[in-house]
């Protein structure tokens, strides 16, 4: 098999396995729509949870895992399993009591924090803000400990065990709702998401251990694995600060903005998220460890293949994904969405920052992997540069956008960010991966491109017509998403199939073996 075949086969795991985390994360949506819609104290809660993301970065946890990872992998292929193992759990326990020390400082200034990344909100909305993030406030740590041991089974080639971990999150904090809405109201959401949290913790540790992996207790600031971690984190610490400004622009903007407009895009990112997860992720996650093995190996061509290869297969993917979700997002959230206390105004906002989140669906992908790339050869310093300029960028983007188009600004800035990333990793990158220049052009392509225009007008042709001949209820919707999908799909996929596009041959080859290998069981 392939590489290319390798990466689509454990993608597909992950791809599988995460249906399950869509349909309990679906449901959950499904719960807060129903149960408050896009409000003031879906806004609080929103406002709240999205501080768990900028805090993380705010203390380098998403840098940690990332720098982490190629030292675990090399010392594993150096055939240092113990020491690699010893390099893990002293990350844990010293990132760990740091995050400890943070959240405890940040409960006593929740009051302040609130009211400077959310200004615009009024005083209840402030008062319910700062409620739930002090009760979110546990699940922070624990969703750090969880990314950095899932960093590890990636690094270990495990990827089953945590990609089925993304039902637990979602499905604690729908039963959550479930029991406790009546008594807790919004908090029974927040309640619910410290326990997934937990679970997921839990969960993942125990993957580790059944590895071979045993636990013991190591703290040691002064090893010399941990500060070649810090050596190669530090250039992060001198751009907290830049690198977070976007993010916290966002909130500030959003803040502002008219009642619903954070949880309609919120909701919208929800869908955006599923699909990154179920079809970028997929990706992304499978070929880092081949490029950090290709790294420390000096295959420099190799690499070179690999960043092509799953470029191409990204754009096979994204693109047809992309241009259904943009023409069928009015039917997709009304059926998904539009009941109990969610109403058409609401379907309305979230639609149109679903279609500006979604045109940036494939080029997030391709700047993830040329960002992969950069991080395999550690080379955090241009990671780091790179990050600051794209800041700037997005809150340019924003301050422009958002007082003509209001919260569909913030989306559609999101999207045009990873733009300036992809071709900043690529000029980088053009020092050290021979030939790069050849992923700008391929046949596959010129093919995708023709393919998506038919697709294109499959798809719109016949929402069209069926959204004429059928009825507003989930069955008339239903029939207007299903068939121009089905049709969408036989025009692209049967069409590539028949072109002959190599991607669109391995995912089939993958499917039929697979197939076959039941059939005979």
């Amino acid at each position: 098999m392939t590489e290319s075949r390798s990466i689509l086969s454990s993608a597909s795991i992950i791809s599988i396995s995460a249906l399950g985390g869509a349909i309990a994360g679906f449901g959950l949506q499904l719960l807060v729509a129903f149960h408050f819609g896009a409000s003031a104290e879906t806004d609080a809660y929103f406002m709240a949870q999205s501080t768990s993301d900028l805090l993380t970065k705010l203390l380098l946890g998403g840098s940690i895992a990332s720098v982490f990872i190629p030292l675990f992998v090399e010392r594993l292929a150096q055939g240092k399993r113990e020491v690699a193992w010893q390099l893990g759990l002293n990350v844990i326990h010293i990132a760990g009591a740091v995050f400890v020390v943070a959240l405890l400082l940040l409960w006593f200034l929740a009051e302040p924090f609130i009211g400077f990344i959310a200004p615009g909100f009024d005083e209840g909305t402030t008062a319910l803000t700062v409620s739930l993030l002090r009760v979110l406030l546990p699940s922070f740590l624990l969703l750090f400990l969880v990314d950095l041991v899932t960093s590890m089974l990636h690094a270990l080639k495990h990827f089953l065990a945590p990609a089925l971990l993304r039902i637990v999150a979602p499905l604690v904090a729908a039963l959550s709702i479930i029991v406790l809405v009546s008594q807790l109201g919004i908090y029974s959401l927040a309640v619910g998401v410290v326990i997934g949290a937990a679970i997921q913790l839990l969960l993942v540790g125990a993957t580790l251990l059944r590895l071979g992996f045993s636990y013991r207790f190591v703290f040691a600031p002064g090893n010399a694995d941990f500060r070649q971690l810090l050596y190669l984190v530090y250039p992060f610490i001198f751009s907290v600060l830049m690198t977070q400004a976007a993010g916290i622009v966002y909130r500030i903007l959003v803040s502002d903005l008219s009642a619903g407009s954070l949880s309609a895009l919120k909701f919208s990112e929800k869908i955006y998220q599923l699909l990154v997860i179920m079809f970028l992720n997929a990706v992304t996650t499978v070929i880092y460890p081949l490029l950090a093995e290709k790294a420390g190996k000096r295959d420099y061509r190799g690499m070179q293949e690999t960043v092509a290869g799953a470029i191409r297969l990204i754009m096979v993917v994204t693109i047809p994904l992309l241009i259904g979700v943009a023409l069928l997002r009015q039917p997709l959230i009304r059926l998904i969405f539009e009941r109990g206390s969610f109403t058409p105004a609401d379907t309305a906002a979230t639609a149109i920052a679903l279609l500006f989140m979604v045109v940036g669906l494939t080029v997030n992908g391709i700047s993830s992997v040329l960002g992969h790339a950069v991080l395999a050869l550690k080379k955090t310093r241009a990671a780091v540069a790179v990050s600051i300029a794209s800041q700037a960028v997005a809150i340019g983007l924003f301050v422009i956008l958002v007082p003509i188009m209001g919260h569909a600004g913030l989306a559609l800035g999101g999207s045009l960010v990873p733009i300036a990333i992809s071709l900043l990793y690529f000029l980088f990158l053009l020092r050290f991966i021979p030939n790069l220049r050849r992923i700008l052009w391929h046949v596959t392509y010129a093919k995708v491109l023709v393919l998506a225009i038919a697709l294109g007008y499959t798809v719109e042709f016949s929402r069209s017509y069926l959204e004429q001949i059928t009825s507003t209820a989930s069955s008339g919707l239903l029939v207007q998403l299903l068939v121009p999908t089905v049709l969408g799909i036989i025009v692209f996929f049967g069409g590539a199939y028949l072109w002959r596009i190599p991607e669109v041959n391995d995912v089939l080859s993958i499917v039929q073996a697979r197939f076959t290998k039941k059939r005979r069981a």
